[in-house]
């Protein structure tokens, strides 16, 4: 409509203000110019009020309050920085390549899944969920792979399907049914890993650190993890309950792009529907400081475990378990994976700490981290070269652009 308007207006007195222009030369020429720019201007305001949503508005304002929710380039800065003062320090910016020899890259990018829980399979079996690498070029080779797999190793839906190299849970899918399977074998090309689902229902993740010629390592911390969920009412849809959530809402574009067959569902009151399967932050679990389940058992268990695993110092467990005292007695739980050098404490995540908290525990992480990659540099270990290291971090970039959104 407003194109009209000024097509009509151009049309019936254009003359008249070519005339007029004349006249008045560069005054003319001058608001000529500033009525571009208010035309413009409107119009863009325009378009912005018609796609204006006031939830969304008030969810990016409110996440800007709520330092867990920060997006990675304003809330890395400081750890940047002091990664820098420990290259300096321990001189070598590359040494925490060095901190874990048995996985590539000391487990910084692009280190491979399945060899970590390759190792732990053949170590901890009655520890680990099962997990097999797809194989096959095609996508009918891969699904023959898969249905290979899941036969012999006795794999029944539901599984976990992900890709061998993934970051923060991208692409991990709980898969249902052939069908499901098939189109995340369509969607990439990406080498996948199939694993057992660890129904749990609980997961923690352990952070966990030796140094070189220790014969006892540590527990630096432990994550619990909560599973968010919304609670049908009868009369909200899906849509509507996540962002009537009070938390929910600030990760409200990912999970209703995760449940977007269903988010004009509306629930029977009572009825709960989970919002996230992926034990990550980044894909909208919630975080709790779980230190108070560390025990002298579990601590044990864990070292047994990481002492058999070759050249492993320190990373995250993420681990599955179906109640308190099964972890803490350490006898009974399920590792689904195995994070090198570059994973987090991620308690820090926890709502009730502090920022600063958040950086002192991120500081000490990674002034372990170089320490122990200084250690094992003088027991000769190499480093991975910066070119390497960009190399693969690009390299997985691309592909993860192709991973489905994760469960």
């Amino acid at each position: 409509m407003l194109g009209k308007i000024i097509l009509f207006l151009a049309q019936t007195f254009g003359t008249q203000i070519t005339g007029w222009l004349g006249n008045y030369k560069s005054a003319g020429l001058w608001l000529l110019i500033v009525g571009s720019v208010l035309l413009v201007s409107l119009q863009l305001l325009r378009r912005a009020f018609l796609n204006f949503d006031s939830r969304k508005f008030a969810t990016r304002v409110g996440r800007w309050r709520h330092w867990e929710f920060w997006p990675a380039w304003m809330f890395y800065p400081p750890v940047g920085v002091y990664y820098l003062w420990l290259a300096i320090k321990y001189r070598g910016a590359m040494l925490p390549t060095a901190a874990n020899p048995g996985i590539f890259s000391g487990g910084m990018v692009g280190e491979s899944k399945m060899a970590t829980l390759r190792d732990l399979m053949a170590h901890s079996p009655e520890f680990t969920a099962d997990a097999e690498l797809i194989l096959g070029a095609t996508v009918a080779e891969r699904l023959t792979s898969l249905q290979n797999i899941c036969a012999c190793r006795k794999i029944d839906y539901p599984f976990i399907l992900k890709p061998d190299l993934g970051q923060r849970g991208a692409g991990i899918k709980l898969i249902h049914n052939e069908a499901q399977a098939l189109a995340y074998l369509r969607q990439t090309s990406a080498a996948l890993v199939v694993q057992r689902f660890a129904a749990g229902p609980n997961e923690v993740g352990i952070f966990y650190y030796r140094f070189p010629g220790e014969s006892c390592g540590h527990i630096f911390a432990i994550t619990e993890k909560i599973f968010p969920f919304i609670t049908g009412d009868g009369k909200y849809t899906v849509a509507e309950l996540v962002w009537r959530d009070a938390r929910a809402r600030f990760m409200a574009v990912k999970y209703l792009e995760r449940l977007q067959g269903r988010l004009a569902e509306v629930l029977p009151p009572g009825e709960t529907l989970k919002l996230v399967e992926a034990g990550n932050h980044a894909q909208g679990c919630i975080f709790r400081d779980g230190m108070g389940l560390c025990t002298p058992a579990l601590a044990e268990r864990i070292d047994v475990i990481s002492q058999k695993v070759d050249g492993f110092f320190i990373g995250r467990y993420d681990i599955r378990y179906s109640n308190e005292d099964d972890l803490c007695s350490g006898r009974n739980f399920q590792i689904i994976e195995l994070n090198g050098a570059a994973s987090e404490a991620t308690s820090i995540y926890d709502s009730r700490n502090s920022l600063l908290a958040a950086y002192r525990t991120l500081f000490r992480q990674w002034d372990l981290v170089f320490a122990i990659g200084y250690e094992n540099r003088k027991r000769g270990c190499a480093t991975t070269k910066l070119p390497l290291l960009w190399r693969e971090w690009r390299s997985y970039s691309l592909l993860a652009a192709t991973y489905p959104a994760a469960d």
